[in-house]
């Protein structure tokens, strides 16, 4: 019998991690649960399934902490934001191809991000999804890479600066933005 793993590291530390293990009915699992965002817009977590029930948080951990297991890098882990999503899987084996089949927004919008990326539109991704707490997130990954000379000139990614600017005033408010556009100023200011 395989099981179902969810996992998601506590958003503030000294609260407790999310860990749920659930039995596979056929080729089915269902994992439910409330997560408190701790002020944050969004909480990641991953799955995965195993034969095995009786995996431990802590070995999780030091699977990860090893590199045994790397998050987007392991075929059997599979990165999600905790929203409501239903995944057709093929093979349990290999989470990476898991489709979206219903819900998933913010993990349709992650896939998007990483196409926008790929097709150096990131600024029309932005545009496009001005509220969403993924284009802040992605911007913030993005910003990375801000104290490379030439780097956003170069990758037709558009400024940092224009990027920030089509985020909605929303996610303008929130510390996540303040902090990348702390990072903007602190690099034009170079």
């Amino acid at each position: 019998m395989r099981n179902s793993y969810l996992v998601s590291d506590a958003t503030v530390a000294g609260k407790p991690d999310l860990f749920l293990v659930r039995p596979m009915e056929g080729n089915h699992f269902q994992l439910s649960a409330t997560s408190n965002l701790d002020g944050k817009l969004l909480r990641n977590g991953f799955i995965f399934i195993d034969e095995r029930g009786d995996i431990t948080l802590a070995e999780v951990k030091s699977k990860l902490k090893q590199k045994v297991w790397f998050l987007g890098g392991s075929a059997n882990l599979k990165s999600i934001y905790l929203e409501d999503v239903k995944l057709e899987i093929e093979n349990p084996y290999n989470l990476a191809s898991a489709k979206i089949i219903s819900g998933g927004i913010y993990l349709q919008q992650t896939e998007d991000a990483t196409k926008a990326l790929k097709e150096r539109k990131f600024l029309n991704f932005v545009k496009q999804n001005a509220d969403s707490p993924v284009a802040l997130v992605e911007l913030g990954y993005l910003m990375r890479y801000i104290s490379i000379p030439g780097f956003f000139k170069d990758s037709g990614f558009g400024s940092p600066a224009e990027m920030y600017g089509a985020l909605s005033s929303r996610l303008r408010q929130t510390s996540e933005a303040k902090a990348i556009k702390k990072k903007i100023d602190g690099a034009l200011k170079k």
